[in-house]
């Protein structure tokens, strides 16, 4: 009995009762199995429909990618009668095609079971995880990414030399971890993964039939969107061959890789196009914006990744206060302290023009500290800060006012800088102490270290109340009205001290 005219279906994880017939071929995503249905009878459908709705059920998409991939398999093992009756079943269709995850992931889940399943290790480690035969890569049938090359060797080679951080050693002792403590023993559950079956898909290379960039765009193979950083990565690379992808890849883009995270990168790059285009970008749109200002530029992927690399370097001078300047660097800290990364695209541009020489650290320094000043007089005047994003995007654009820096920079903060009058009442009536991002701390900081001219170390120093927050009954006595007091003036900057004994 034929139950659909099409020689495929596709049902849908989310939403099993989601069917849709495939006359030609197609790419799917993680959220879809791939059923070849041709003379399938009803009752073989509806077993397998149930088996699917079995799987749907309670997969939360949120969770951390490791999780979903073995939680997915705990949940769905049977004991080993009902595998060999699922198994008949499977045997009789042509193809199946289980959720897609990453062959990392699932390298790191065959290694955390061989080395639980002491039955099954050799088998395990000579199928999937080496080939003696050969020499290159260590013996090892998958070769990761370069910036987790070494930490993926060390779990291969069980933990030798390596004591880095790392995503990939945090995933390999999660699954091991969630193995040990599972219902179900490592031999059934490395016998049920043994029903998967790898996707292999070969793109054309043909300009007139499927664009890989498009397909990577589209792919979601963790549950989760991909990220910005993600797509312009591949974007650079896509269309390049295979060693010269290899080359900027560990000429340029390791590099990034290391010193940003993933959201961070991100942000990165869409400050890098605040700076570049003197336009306010989205957070959703940043790769759209990428790939907008590298047609209209011109650009190579070569050149692309230079001028990344090299406003990279400025935003991780940033971020970590270490540039080749002291009195920048304080700057910077302040800055970071305030949560306000909001201005790191006029900085980077600071930071570039003084590379090229078209200014100098003295008059860097001196642009910092004006907006230094504006975004701590703002916070402590409790003063909104929403318009800062166009204040920036304004900064960046260096065809106003002739080039003029230092005009341009106080032309747009005129309107809404704070006097000193008005800091000065703030100081005295506004509760520093309960403010975010450690305004009191860093208030008290920049007035010590005026005052003594030595360096305070920020995560060292610690803000203690003069007249206590627990008042006593000496302190009632010898104020007048003590807890009216307290409650006015006793997180305002003249009640506060920094101490290191109290930490």
């Amino acid at each position: 009995m034929k139950l659909f005219d099409a020689p495929a279906i596709t049902i849908s994880i989310d939403n099993p009762r989601a069917i849709y017939l495939q006359n030609y071929k197609f790419f799917t995503s993680n959220i879809m199995r791939v059923l070849q249905v041709n003379d399938m009878t009803i009752e073989q459908y509806v077993f397998y429909l149930n088996v699917v709705r079995g799987l749907a059920t309670g997969f939360d998409w949120s969770t951390k990618f490791s999780g979903p991939v073995l939680k997915s398999q705990i949940v769905n093992v049977p004991n080993i009668k009902e595998q060999k009756q699922i198994g008949s079943f499977f045997n009789q269709l042509d193809t199946l095609i289980t959720l897609q995850q990453r062959l990392t992931s699932l390298t790191l889940l065959l290694k955390a079971l061989a080395d639980v399943d002491e039955q099954d290790r050799d088998e395990i480690e000579e199928e999937y995880l080496t080939n003696k035969y050969l020499d290159d890569n260590n013996h090892l049938k998958l070769k990761p990414v370069e910036h987790d090359y070494e930490a993926f060797c060390s779990v291969m080679n069980n933990m030798v030399g390596f004591d880095q951080a790392s995503k990939v050693i945090d995933n390999y002792n999660y699954f091991r971890k969630l193995i040990k403590d599972s219902e179900i023993n490592s031999a059934e559950l490395y016998e049920a993964m043994n029903h998967f079956n790898m996707v292999y898909i070969e793109l054309s290379s043909d300009a007139n039939e499927e664009n890989p960039q498009v397909i990577f765009e589209s792919l979601n193979s963790t549950g989760v969107s991909l990220s910005s950083s993600d797509l312009v990565r591949n974007f650079l690379l896509m269309k390049l061959d295979s060693q010269k992808q290899a080359e900027l890849y560990k000429k340029y883009l390791v590099k990034i890789e290391r010193m940003f995270a993933t959201k961070t990168f991100a942000e990165f790059i869409r400050h890098y196009l605040i700076v570049k285009t003197h336009v306010s970008v989205k957070r959703n749109g940043v790769y759209n914006s990428y790939k907008d200002y590298f047609l209209s530029q011109g650009l190579s992927s070569e050149d692309a990744l230079a001028d990344l690399f090299k406003s990279a370097n400025y935003y991780d001078q940033i971020l970590n206060h270490k540039a080749n300047d002291n009195k920048f660097n304080k700057i910077l800290e302040h800055i970071n302290v305030m949560d306000s990364k909001v201005v790191f695209p006029y900085l980077m541009l600071l930071m570039n023009l003084l590379d090229d020489g078209e200014t100098d650290q003295v008059e860097v320094n001196n642009l910092a500290h004006i907006l230094e000043s504006y975004l701590f007089r703002l916070k402590v005047c409790q003063m909104p800060t929403n318009g800062l994003n166009k204040i920036v995007v304004g900064l960046c654009d260096l065809s106003k006012e002739n080039g003029n820096l230092k005009f341009r920079l106080l032309r747009l903060l005129k309107a809404n800088f704070p006097d000193d009058r008005k800091l000065l009442d703030s100081l005295m009536e506004v509760d520093l102490y309960r403010q975010r991002n450690d305004l009191a701390k860093l208030s008290l900081i920049v007035l010590e270290e005026h005052r003594t001219r030595e360096t305070i170390n920020f995560d060292d120093a610690q803000v203690e109340h003069i007249m206590p927050q627990c008042l006593n009954a000496e302190w009632r006595l010898q104020v007048t009205n003590a807890d009216k007091m307290k409650e006015q003036y006793g997180g305002t900057l003249g009640n506060l001290t920094l101490t290191k004994y109290n930490q």
